[in-house]
């Protein structure tokens, strides 16, 4: 049935409702582009400067990524070089201006590092089950072999 010809709906409490409103039809309003992606025109300039960005500095921000992180984690690296254009990207479209694209990417992609690390670190004490026998022998042994 389609969704005009539907009667208004009642809630919970008895009060009806007026039907929602049909889904326009014909062509998206925006451009598709890659792999299906919409895009709005008024972008344009925006992707330039990215792709521009992404093209000189990538190389940076996967180094100063895979330098902050711990050895053990450096293949985290491009994931955060990831999030970091992500960033970038959403910056760019809420207007804000970056003045030096250089030194904000490098500074980004080390604050992603670390935020990485502190929501690691809170993930980790959450998950601990002190009521747990198993571990709090396990912390215990830890604790033990840091002294």
């Amino acid at each position: 049935m389609p969704l005009a010809q539907v009667a208004p709906r009642a809630d919970e409490h008895g009060k009806t409702k007026e039907p929602l409103p049909q889904r326009p039809r014909g062509p998206h309003p925006y451009r598709v582009g890659v792999a299906g992606r919409f895009s709005r025109p008024e972008d344009a300039p925006l992707r330039q400067v990215l792709a521009g960005w992404a093209a000189e500095y990538h190389g940076l921000v996967v180094a100063v990524a895979a330098k902050t992180l711990k050895v053990q984690d450096r293949s985290l690296a491009e994931d955060v070089a990831q999030d970091v254009w992500l960033a970038v990207w959403q910056r760019l479209l809420s207007g804000q201006n970056v003045d030096n694209p250089r030194g904000f990417l490098a500074m980004a992609a080390r604050r992603r590092v670390y935020a990485h690390y502190a929501l690691a670190r809170v993930r980790r004490e959450e998950a601990t089950d002190y009521s747990d026998a198993a571990a709090v022998a396990r912390l215990a042994s830890w604790i033990g072999a840091a002294a």
